[in-house]
């Protein structure tokens, strides 16, 4: 069985993401009381709302990726190269809960500060390396 270690990957990342969708639209998450009570304090955080929504879509597409690589499954499209790019942009300015969650844990201790940043980055690495690994070998072959 080849990329074996892939294709279970690509199962944890979709359970993953599925519990990041769910959590976001559910009435009492932490997401979605977050977001209300900022947005009731100042609407420019509707902002930072759209950013991380996008965040979470880009990042449920982007499972398709992790399997595409898994199972050497070659699209013709190269909108897997715009998608990178967008990802990277929108982890790095949709994730206002994670960030002010990292920083608060911070304040708590240095090395619980850096058990939530390991916590939070080490599970979607892989996911990352699978999508630039597809998108060049897409462009090489």
């Amino acid at each position: 069985m080849k990329n074996w270690h892939w294709k279970l990957y690509g199962t944890f990342l979709a359970s993953v993401m599925t519990h990041e969708v769910i959590t976001s639209f559910a009435l009492h998450s932490s997401f979605r009381t977050y977001y209300t009570i900022l947005i009731g304090f100042n609407k420019f955080y509707l902002i930072f709302l759209i950013f991380n929504i996008i965040s979470i879509l880009i990042n449920c597409i982007c499972v398709l990726v992790v399997f595409y690589y898994a199972f050497n499954i070659k699209t013709v499209s190269n909108i897997w190269r715009i998608l990178f790019f967008a990802r990277i942009v929108f982890d790095l300015l949709g994730n206002n809960l994670y960030l002010q969650y990292i920083k608060s844990s911070f304040y708590q201790s240095s090395p619980y500060g850096l058990a939530c940043v390991a916590f939070l980055i080490i599970p979607i690495i892989p996911s990352y390396i699978a999508h630039y690994r597809y998108i060049s070998k897409k462009h090489n072959n």
